[in-house]
């Protein structure tokens, strides 16, 4: 199948000549023949200019994809549901959970910025599945990631809001998108909470397939130490990847590690990005 993505929210803006802007958050626009489709819709500060700069009528969107609830993940589902309320929106149940960042009993919350209730009764469509969804003939959802090796963890400085108990969140929320395209599975990733190895091993399992053609998104490495680096750009060569697109969460040092190891497959994505498969 063709696939036709445009990143319509990233932290960073590279064109010249366009009103474009960034901010901290990540949104895909995935065009197909039969589909119009977000994967998140960032923030909330840049969806709609940069829809509007690039053409990307945001009415005719018939799928959003939720890699996780945080809100620079989810809250340009204001925007959206301003345009079109005509779309299934698909996710993992604690999508809606009350998700807050913190240490030392303070604690701010980063969670989704629009209630269940609202959504809805707008008269979107919910698809909150654990496990894996087909989406399309060549679309799917990882559903939850198995947390399986020894270097990869959830930050431990996230959590959830019960009742009146905080308890730690292991991000079983985060999920992935993998697509079958004309060269090979391109795999769409929010912030990669459940680390970037388990995720395309999950993939592997799912689909069958050993070699992943490109993976996007945002890898979450910032805070990564130099033997995590390390192990997860070891462990990135198994896959075959001839592109890397990387960008939101990922980190500087990571970026260069992975562009010391991987060389021009590498490429910081930014807002307007496009990739055709």
């Amino acid at each position: 199948m063709k696939f036709k993505i445009t990143s319509l929210s990233e932290n960073s803006v590279a064109q010249s000549g366009k009103k474009l802007i960034g901010e901290h958050g990540l949104s895909f626009y995935i065009e197909t023949e039969r589909h119009r489709m977000l994967f998140d819709t960032g923030q909330n500060l840049a969806i709609s200019n940069n829809a509007h700069v690039l053409g990307i009528d945001l009415s005719q969107i018939d799928t959003v994809v939720l890699s996780h609830g945080h809100y620079d993940h989810t809250g340009g589902l204001k925007t959206l549901l301003q345009r079109n309320n005509k779309f299934a929106l698909y996710a993992h149940p604690d999508l809606f959970s009350r998700k807050l960042k913190g240490a030392d009993n303070e604690y701010k919350y980063i969670g989704m910025p629009i209630e269940r209730d609202t959504l809805e009764n707008s008269g979107v469509t919910l698809k909150l599945r654990n496990a894996s969804s087909e989406i399309a003939p060549g679309i799917m959802t990882t559903g939850e990631i198995p947390l399986e090796n020894d270097f990869e963890e959830v930050d431990s400085g996230f959590f959830i809001k019960k009742e009146k108990e905080v308890i730690q969140d292991n991000l079983v929320d985060d999920q992935a998108l993998i697509l079958n395209t004309n060269k090979g599975l391109a795999v769409l990733l929010g912030c990669s909470h459940r680390g970037v190895i388990n995720t395309l091993n999950h993939v592997v399992n799912l689909t069958g397939k050993k070699k992943i053609h490109a993976i996007l998104g945002g890898l979450h490495l910032a805070k990564a130490s130099d033997l995590k680096l390390k192990r997860i750009t070891d462990h990135l060569q198994g896959f075959g990847l001839e592109k890397i697109g990387v960008g939101h969460c990922t980190g500087y040092r990571a970026i260069l590690a992975l562009s010391k190891e991987f060389k021009d497959r590498v490429f910081l994505n930014t807002v307007g990005n496009v990739m055709e498969f």
